[in-house]
């Protein structure tokens, strides 16, 4: 970036010029812009293209800004667009089905062809860029009458068929250009300069009423070039923040979170990198949603592990959730399930018998793969829960592991199954210190159900693991 005359005397002088921003060109203030649009769009360098070209469009309408705030004023969105003006206290979300209703199909697909943006993603990152550029455009509370210089040479020349212009520049006379240019710039650096001044402010297009989501770390290192979210529901909003591989990834996420919880439900720190693993849970995450609504719920994926934290949940809510992390995401390690029986074990008195022990081990859910005897990562947790329990039983107790299936199927497949899964538990258990004296196991097959197998509930509780104790 070119330094100012000054700036380059005092480098002739062996001084290096004043650090702060102010004091630099108006560059940098469109430099801002792009940092700001490539954080909150994942675009990366593409940022600088889509700026310019976004800007282009802007003052190509007819009558100009004008022209391109009475698309949202006619598509019922003018009160959204007033609060991305300069001097709105907070900038309100916009979503990508709003920006379609506002500039049309043909002009959104016109972008993103003219910008290199894939049309699958365009609307969310023309959610994400377009109240940013409006307020650095509007800066000073002043509606500017052309496009700015600075942002006109970010994408070249560009054809928008029916528009009035294209570029400002050139089509005013030099002495019209200044008169207006002028005060427009000294506007924008005296804003600029206002936001640097307010020190850790937000930044730009930042509510000012945002909450840093919870990152829910305890000291553990995260994992190197791993996907990280961490999602936080807290008095109606949600707070998320993290860093996923790609900005397909983050745009089908962003879409999925505004469309459940609501564009203005919704804050979002997501950045792209890409040297980050493709996230293996996101489709799961998504299609879970609809059912992550309760409020306070907190989690948090660092790669293929994700903490869970329903402890603000009322007791049915932690059940119901903690079962949809189990049973939706047998790839991913899950910490802090919520399990009555391991809320059981815990609240064994000193001194329990084997009864009371059995009761409590027979309240826990373990899970298997489908259709095998692997445990999913999830269960193992509730497996050491379950093995200091055993251990902490009187001298001489012996339990029983057994497997249970429902009645799909084939039954010799069934029985050889459940003998499968039984030895499977066993296994793990004394792998976490129990004594294998102290354990056997045996499969039941479909012939000892709990539930009814005519319905899916009934099916689902019959799949189980029991214990007993051995006389």
């Amino acid at each position: 970036m070119a330094a100012f005359p000054h700036n380059r005397r005092m480098l002739l002088m062996g001084r290096h010029p004043p650090a702060h921003p102010c004091e630099g060109t108006f560059m940098s203030f469109v430099e801002n812009l792009i940092d700001q649009v490539a954080r909150a769009t994942g675009l990366g360098d593409n940022s600088r293209k889509f700026v310019g070209v976004l800007a282009s469009y802007i003052f190509s309408r007819p009558d100009g800004f004008k022209g391109f705030q009475k698309l949202f004023q006619k598509a019922g969105l003018g009160g959204i667009f007033e609060s991305w003006l300069s001097g709105s206290p907070a900038m309100r979300d916009i979503n990508a089905g709003q920006i379609q209703n506002a500039l049309g199909v043909r002009d959104v697909n016109a972008i993103a062809e003219k910008a290199g943006v894939p049309g699958s993603f365009i609307g969310t990152a023309l959610a994400g860029a377009l109240p940013l550029i409006v307020r650095s455009v509007t800066a000073g509370g002043t509606i500017p009458n052309g496009l700015p210089s600075g942002l006109a040479g970010l994408a070249g020349k560009l054809d928008w068929g029916d528009s009035k212009v294209t570029h400002l520049r050139g089509n005013r006379k030099r002495g019209s250009f200044w008169r207006w240019l002028l005060p427009v710039l000294a506007l924008l650096a005296l804003a600029y300069c206002g936001w640097q001044m307010r020190g850790k402010s937000p930044p730009l297009g930042t509510p000012a009423a945002a909450t840093a989501p919870v990152a829910m770390t305890d000291g553990t290192a995260q994992s190197v070039g791993a996907p990280t979210f961490a999602f936080q529901h807290s008095g109606g909003k949600v707070d998320v923040s993290g860093t996923l591989a790609t900005a397909a990834e983050k745009f089908q996420l962003l879409d999925a979170l505004k469309s459940t919880f609501g564009s203005d439900k919704v804050t979002a720190r997501l950045d792209v990198d890409a040297s980050v693993k493709p996230a293996s849970w996101l489709d799961r995450l998504k299609a879970m949603l609809p059912g992550l609504k309760a409020e306070g719920l907190k989690f948090a994926f660092n790669g293929d592990a994700v903490k869970l934290d329903t402890t603000a949940l009322p007791e049915a809510e932690r059940v119901a959730v903690s079962a949809m992390f189990r049973d939706q995401l047998p790839k991913v390690k899950v910490e802090g399930l919520f399990d009555r029986g391991v809320e059981a074990i815990k609240g064994l008195k000193a001194g329990y018998s084997a009864s009371e022990l059995t009761e409590a081990l027979n309240l826990t859910t373990v899970r298997f793969d489908t259709g095998s005897a692997n445990l999913t990562r999830s269960s193992q947790d509730i497996i050491r829960q379950a093995a200091d329990a055993i251990e902490g039983a009187p001298a001489g107790t012996r339990v029983e592991v057994g497997g249970h299936t429902d009645s799909q199927g084939d039954a010799a497949r069934n029985q050889l199954l459940s003998e499968q899964r039984a030895r499977a538990v066993a296994d793990a258990l004394i792998a976490s210190g129990v004594p294998a004296e102290r354990l056997a196991a045996r499969g039941f097959g479909s012939n000892r159900p709990v539930g009814d197998n005519s319905t899916e509930a009934g099916r689902a509780a019959n799949r189980r693991i029991g214990y007993e104790v051995m006389r």
